[in-house]
């Protein structure tokens, strides 16, 4: 494909939203408009093999001569850092590059902001492609078509048409008697007999870019002051130059101008991300009620139930159940996992563990395999240790919990300080944190270690040792399982006692 210079136009300031953010800002499933547009244009642009397996950016920063990797104008208008705020995301080929338009004197105009400075001895683009920002619908495939047909062709200028089955504002396409096109007429000027084709204009064009820079100044203002892009193509055709199009659907063509239309493009793409999921081996119950956002990745035999919501960077495993009513966001979820209404945000889920009914995983929250959390707990930047359990109303923050460690019903982790800090706790392996514990931390409790019900542990417990109380006192130590490795038990300033009783009924000292 011959170098081309990609022109997103995000300068429009979209009354008809009615809002305070850029239109091109808003965003449709996860993602700003504007990222659609962008990601669709440079995966057209990438070499086939790297379509279905994107280059990662030291890998792309060899190979091809510098010259021949796309280049990427958005313009914008004053709003310009709140657009760039948007983008959370950038090509690994080709550079983008950030243009404004000081004046909205229309689409020819803005295209013309993005007028290549070239430096001594750099190549020009042979191809420049023209989109809109508000358009978030496109594929890259269909960019990609309208391009090989561009370059197939020897055309002067390629553009993207569609076939409308309901009534639309948009240009509509004149052709003669041969199917060459002739120009285009806007609804406003057209006659009922132009109204009534069916073939409309989507505004997306391929330009030779020598012809383009060449003519682009000739393009004379209409009433309103503003320059038209579409203006262009009659151009092409009194000079007698070659115009061809490419057919895609009008939904891809769709431009998103108020709350209604981005609420039908949320709904287009969602139906699209959940097909491309179900016809890869997911299984959604009700994918009415099922919302997944771009850059959700699921594995095969998985179910989401109805109310699931899936956002961000998330990816689970195959074979996992998520649901009824479950969100997770930019999470890792492993293999054989279940997230059973409950939210997860920003955090690891290892294979074979379990969450919920009810129970919060904020962020740093690490469940490790086998684990299993019940009705409302709670974990925030800790850890749960392999095969532990958490259940009933327990709340673990900055702590570790080793392996098969027990966190009964009640028991929390006081972690912030009056002063806005927070300090750690360190739970250890099969440990038994018995009922309405409280761990003020920092503070740590050893392997083996239990506490009674309703205890407040203020220092360290030794492992294998029992600790009850109002402040916790150590009051047994425990026998350790057969090979367990064992500490010497940490100072405590009252008295290790044992308050059990033999057989007999006799107080043991």
């Amino acid at each position: 494909m011959r170098p081309t210079q990609v022109i997103l136009l995000a300068a429009g300031k979209g009354t008809r939203m009615r809002s305070r953010l850029p239109k091109v800002a808003h965003r449709v499933a996860g993602r700003a408009m504007l990222e659609h547009v962008l990601r669709a244009a440079a995966e057209a642009l990438a070499p086939e093999a790297e379509a279905a397996h994107p280059p990662d950016a030291e890998a792309a920063s060899g190979g091809d001569a510098e010259e021949h990797l796309p280049q990427f104008e958005i313009v914008v208008g004053h709003e310009r850092e709140a657009v760039r705020q948007a983008i959370r995301w950038a090509p690994t080929r080709g550079r983008v590059r950030y243009v404004t338009q000081e004046e909205p004197l229309g689409t020819g105009h803005a295209v013309l902001q993005a007028r290549p400075q070239l430096a001594e001895g750099e190549v020009a683009p042979a191809t420049v492609l023209v989109l809109y920002g508000d358009t978030p619908i496109i594929r890259a495939q269909t960019l990609r078509a309208l391009l090989a047909t561009h370059e197939r062709e020897g055309a002067t200028l390629t553009f993207l048409t569609a076939l409308a089955d309901r009534e639309t504002d948009y240009g509509r396409i004149l052709r003669d008697h041969e199917g060459r096109v002739t120009g285009i007429v806007e609804v406003t000027h057209a006659t009922a007999q132009q109204r009534a084709i069916a073939e409309v204009n989507s505004g997306i064009y391929c330009f030779d870019a020598a012809w383009l820079w060449s003519r682009l100044d000739d393009l004379a203002p209409h009433a309103s002051g503003e320059y038209y892009l579409t203006d262009m193509v009659a151009l092409a055709v009194r000079e007698g130059r070659l115009v061809s199009t490419t057919t895609g659907s009008l939904d891809e063509t769709m431009g998103v101008n108020d709350r209604a239309m981005l609420a039908e493009a949320e709904r287009i793409l969602h139906d699209r991300l959940l097909r491309a999921l179900m016809l890869g081996g997911v299984t959604i119950q009700d994918p009415a009620s099922t919302y997944v956002e771009c850059g959700v990745r699921v594995g095969q035999d998985s179910l989401l139930r109805p109310g699931t919501m899936l956002q961000g960077e998330t990816v689970i495993g195959e074979r996992c159940e998520i649901g009824p009513h479950s969100v997770i966001r930019d999470s890792q979820i492993g293999d054989d996992c279940a997230v059973l209404a409950s939210w997860v945000e920003e955090a690891i889920m290892e294979p074979r563990s379990w969450v919920g009914p009810m129970s919060h995983l904020r962020p740093g929250a690490r469940i490790c395999s086998g684990a299993k959390l019940g009705n409302y707990a709670e974990v925030k930047n800790a850890t749960i240790g392999p095969g532990a359990q958490m259940h009933h109303f327990s709340y673990m923050g900055d702590a570790s919990v080793g392996a098969r460690t027990n966190i009964a019903a009640g028991a929390i982790t006081a972690n912030f300080a009056p002063d806005g800090s927070k300090t750690r706790t360190e739970i250890g392996d099969d440990v038994f944190i018995s009922c309405d514990t409280i761990l003020r931390a920092p503070v740590r409790v050893g392997d083996g270690a239990r506490t009674g019900a309703g205890a407040i542990v203020t220092r360290d417990v030794p492992p294998y040792s029992l600790a009850v109380g109002m402040p916790a006192r150590v009051i047994r130590h425990l026998q350790p399982p057969t090979g367990a490795a064992t500490e010497a038990p940490v100072a405590s300033d009252a008295p290790i006692q044992d308050m059990a009783a033999d057989d007999d009924g006799k107080k043991r000292e």
